[in-house]
């Protein structure tokens, strides 16, 4: 089985993420945005069962949105996100985070395949996954 790390900006925080990733696409939905503050998040998601803190759990901080079933967890020193849940209970690592703790290189098997709710963008992308 695949074994995937990343860590945070500080280095106090680390993830393993174990296999392949269920999704791993852009998310264009209000959700996403409003919790990450972006206008849209390149993701790889897991079933949470697959993503384990081996080091600095003590170190995470979770903001829990006010009124979604969704939270944003990041380290209390450098206040790197290192992972966002969403209403399905999935663990969101962001593309741009995988990249930086491996690096700068996203797996073939990694990159996005799809936009996600493309309806709900903020902007266009011209690019020729599908827009779903």
């Amino acid at each position: 089985m695949d074994i995937h790390k990343v860590h945070c900006d500080c280095g106090s925080v680390e993830l393993t993420a174990k296999g392949k990733p269920k999704v791993h696409a852009y998310c264009h939905c209000e959700d996403c945005r409003e919790l990450l503050q972006v206008p849209f998040h390149s993701v790889l998601a897991w079933d949470p069962e697959k993503v384990e803190v081996t080091k600095g759990r003590e170190d995470l901080v979770a903001f829990q949105h006010p009124h979604k079933r969704m939270q944003r967890i990041f380290c209390q020193h450098c206040g790197d996100v290192l992972y966002n849940t969403n209403a399905m209970g999935w663990k969101l690592i962001s593309q741009l985070m995988f990249r930086k703790c491996n690096e700068n290189t996203l797996p073939q098997a990694f990159q996005s395949n799809a936009h996600f709710f493309y309806d709900r963008r903020l902007i266009d992308i011209d690019d020729q996954l599908p827009k779903r």
